[in-house]
């Protein structure tokens, strides 16, 4: 008796795993996506590149900021900072084949025009001394690119 109990538990568990499977292999008729493989992007390691685009960069945009803006200061100022500055940071490492060098300092001239952008956006009274800092910082920038010897260093010279 307890026998055929076990039997009838052991098919019911069996047909219902049978008919589980089946719905999982075969969900619906619809057409496949077709997935589309794009090139990656052409990354560069050169610090002379990004310095050399954020110089172009700010030159073009910090006028916005001087004018007060305020309302494209976000999207035509800041996001483009910010993704300039992180694609810099991802893409240029002390362990490429180039280092940053002098060229580190327009990095850093893009990060004080973001914050300046920002104290513009917000009316903030340290607005003045931001921009102070954001001059300082582009004027050391034009320093690295004018003098670009002082910028890319291969690793492999660095203490001959």
């Amino acid at each position: 008796m307890f026998s055929c109990k076990s039997h009838a538990v052991k098919a019911v568990i069996l047909a219902g795993s049978a008919m589980l499977l089946q719905a999982c292999g075969n969900s619906s008729d619809a057409p496949e996506e077709k997935v589309i493989i794009k090139a990656a992007p052409k990354l560069s390691n050169d610090a002379t590149a990004y310095a050399n685009e954020a110089w172009k960069f700010m030159n073009v945009v910090d006028t916005l900021v001087y004018e007060k803006q305020s309302g494209v200061l976000e999207e035509q100022v800041r996001k483009p900072a910010r993704k300039l500055s992180t694609d810099w940071r991802i893409n240029v490492k002390m362990t490429d084949s180039v280092t940053e060098g002098k060229f580190a300092l327009c990095r850093k001239a893009l990060t004080s025009l973001d914050i300046w952008a920002r104290t513009v956006i917000e009316g903030d009274a340290n607005a003045v001394q931001k921009q102070a800092d954001y001059e300082r910082d582009k004027k050391q920038c034009e320093g690295a690119i004018a003098n670009p010897e002082l910028g890319n260093t291969d690793p492999k010279k660095i203490g001959v």
